[in-house]
Formats: C-alpha cells, sequence, structure tokens
C-alpha cells in the first residue's frame, strides 16, 4: 500500500475564478503524484505554517474589492501577519507555487508582490495565444514545448529576482508568463496561465504545474 508523505496545501479566496474548480482539478494531477492535498479558504493558516505538515503551498486567490453582489464579504487582501508567516515559512524552505490570480494582491503590502516575485498589472479580454519557453532551460520547463491556450493574458511586472521561464506576446510586446526565484532557503513559482477548465486540463500545463512543484521541493 502507498503512504502518502508529501503534503500540499492550495489557497484559494477572492474573486472572479472558479476556485473550487482549480482546487478538484489540482487535487486530482497531485494525488495521482503521490501528494495527500488538502485545500482551504482559511487564510489565516498562512500564520500557523511552521506546525503543519505542508511542503508545498499552491495559491490561487484574487484579491479585489468586492464589488460583486454576494451574499458573504470575500477577502480584498492578504493582513500583514498573514504575509509574514508565509513568507517565513518559505524562508524557511518552503515551496510557495503562486498561480494565476496569485499574482492579484489587492490592497495587500506590497511585501507580498516581492515575495511573489511580481504582480498582476491588467489583462485584456480572453484570446488564444501562444506560450514559448525562453532558450535557456530549467527543470520547470524541461520537456515542455510552445503550447496554444484560449485563456486571460495577464500582463505582470516581474522583479529583477526572477528568472523567466516561459512568455507570450501580446500587441507586439513579450510578457512573462512562468517564473521562478529563490527566497532564502525556500523557493518560489509562478505559472500565470489558469483560468479556464480546458487550461488546467492541457496536457503541458499539467506537466508544467508538477514540474514546478517537483522543482520546488527537490533537495538543493
Amino acid at each position: 500500500m502507498n503512504t502518502h508523505t508529501k503534503h500540499m496545501l492550495i489557497i484559494l479566496g477572492g474573486l472572479y475564478h472558479d476556485f473550487d474548480g482549480f482546487a478538484r482539478a489540482m487535487k486530482s494531477l497531485f494525488e495521482a503524484d503521490d501528494w495527500s492535498v488538502e485545500a482551504t479558504y482559511d487564510l489565516d493558516i498562512l500564520t500557523r505554517l511552521d506546525s503543519t505538515e505542508y511542503q508545498v503551498i499552491l495559491g490561487y486567490t484574487c484579491f479585489s474589492k468586492n464589488t460583486l453582489e454576494q451574499e458573504a464579504p470575500t477577502p480584498e487582501r492578504l493582513t500583514d501577519e498573514q504575509i509574514r508567516g508565509l513568507t517565513s515559512w518559505v524562508q524557511h524552505g518552503g515551496g510557495l507555487s503562486a498561480v494565476h490570480c496569485a499574482t492579484v494582491i489587492g490592497e495587500s503590502n506590497s511585501e507580498l508582490s516581492r515575495l511573489l516575485g511580481g504582480a498582476f498589472i491588467s489583462h485584456p479580454a480572453p484570446f488564444n495565444f501562444t506560450v514559448y519557453p525562453v532558450l535557456n532551460e530549467h527543470p520547470i520547463t524541461n520537456g515542455v514545448s510552445a503550447f496554444e491556450v484560449y485563456d486571460e493574458f495577464y500582463i505582470e511586472r516581474c522583479e529583477p529576482s526572477v528568472a523567466v521561464h516561459m512568455s507570450a506576446v501580446y500587441e507586439g510586446r513579450s510578457y512573462p508568463m512562468v517564473w521562478s526565484k529563490p527566497e532564502g532557503a525556500g523557493r518560489v513559482a509562478h505559472i500565470a496561465m489558469g483560468h479556464f477548465p480546458e487550461v488546467w486540463n492541457h496536457p503541458l500545463y499539467k506537466r508544467l504545474m508538477v514540474q514546478a512543484v517537483k522543482w520546488l521541493t527537490e533537495e538543493r
């Protein structure tokens, strides 16, 4: 019998995205790779990560001012305490995978964008575009060729500390789509694609996700 020894937590919350659908897709993907996967909307767990067994935090949050009619308010930011907890956990060896809308930080302290390696600026209406690997090889993009997705094209600013692994072109300009960075004894990876189920289920996207998590947790 196989016993799970790898633990992942998916952090969810905010607006405009199918958080539960993403969590289901990622649970299916990573449980097939022998991960024990939990998902939560309880962002305060970020203040208690040192007492958990998680090796990877997978963030899929979208913090924004609440402008939609809804029964319950959604979080508009991470608190400073939550950011400090997550940052400390990564710096002590944790792996953070920030996917798609995780760079929409809302009114969060700018320390969050520094930790993630960048922040969302804007996106046009969804359209078909091709994501290209850069020349320099990296374990995250090993075996991943250029592929096309119908998705939200995220225009993001990134920090000088990141290494860009994939990019895409919009209106004649190239924008980063996949990046990584060291953070103390830990690591951070960001994949900008991932709004629609068709993207989550794309074979090369799934390979990217799995290889990013493997890179986050490999010995170094």
